[in-house]
């Protein structure tokens, strides 16, 4: 499952937006540790695939959503408050746009800036360790220089294998919040202001797509890796579909809509079969052959 963490200041409205994605009402005021919730993702495509079979059972994708709690702008992040984020795939930074008196465009640099200082520390440490050590740290120092540079590493030119487990914040993709829109936000990152676009960038952003299902009486969505084969695709229903995978029939869902069933489709031979290598595209309906 995704796990999305929103990141913000004191007052920016993370805590509305964790409600409004979760429906969860009960609040945590321990700054270190997380309300934890589940957003369910009503999407738009899978209620039409709905309306038309009729299935008893309709099963959304869903995500983890944490929310931490904020600290003044005018005071920080204590250091240790940031290890709460090395487990979240994506950082949603919330910021305030709903009063005159908000800077947005200012609160972004300064969330985006909080994320760079705490990689430089961390850098900055393991360079020192590996001195002590008498171990290589030549790439380091160029990470380090990027980081000054005011990037995020996930855009650096390197083999970001070597980077891992160095609980480095700015590998990760983050989208800009507004939380309101009283006044523009200039942003190179990916950026939003409707709760209800949140899971559709969150996608986008990660690099992901969603495919379909219908098995007798159920409907459902997946969601998954643009680069996934049609064979890993298969394992994220279940492993045993991976495992004795020998083909996935799609559909795209425009032609899915036009036909309206999927038998008729298979009677129509418009169906596209896939290989194990072969790749799902984006909102295809897929059944998936096997041997048991």
């Amino acid at each position: 499952m995704i796990k999305i963490g929103l990141f913000g200041y004191s007052g920016s409205g993370k805590t509305y937006i964790f409600k409004k994605l979760t429906g969860k009402e009960t609040e945590i005021f321990d700054p270190f540790k997380p309300n934890v919730g589940i957003g369910i993702y009503k999407d738009e495509k899978l209620k039409k695939i709905s309306e038309i079979i009729k299935p008893k059972k309709v099963v959304y994708p869903e995500f983890e959503i944490y929310d931490f709690k904020g600290f003044p702008e005018e005071q920080g992040f204590p250091s240790n408050y940031f290890k709460n984020f090395n487990d979240m795939d994506i950082l949603l930074l919330i910021v305030k746009n709903f009063t005159n008196e908000a800077n947005p465009s200012e609160e972004k640099e300064s969330l985006i800036m909080e994320l760079i200082y705490h990689d430089i520390e961390r850098v900055e440490n393991i360079i020192e360790e590996r001195k002590k050590e008498g171990k290589g740290f030549e790439m380091w120092e160029k990470c380090l220089e990027f980081l000054k540079e005011e990037k995020f590493l996930k855009d650096m030119e390197i083999e970001k294998k070597h980077l891992i487990g160095a609980e480095l914040l700015t590998l990760k993709e983050i989208i800009v919040f507004s939380n309101g829109d009283i006044k523009e936000i200039k942003t190179e990152k990916p950026f939003l202001n409707k709760i209800e676009d949140i899971y559709e960038k969150v996608i986008e952003t990660l690099g992901m797509i969603t495919f379909y299902t219908i098995k007798g009486d159920i409907a459902q969505g997946w969601i998954i890796p643009k680069n996934f084969t049609a064979k890993q695709a298969a394992g994220k229903i279940h492993k045993d579909i991976e495992k004795g995978f020998i083909k996935a029939a799609t559909l795209s869902f425009n032609e899915f809509i036009e036909i309206g069933d999927w038998h008729k489709a298979k009677n129509m031979g418009v169906l596209k079969f896939l290989g194990p290598n072969s790749h799902i595209e984006d909102k295809d309906v897929v059944e998936f052959f096997f041997t048991k």
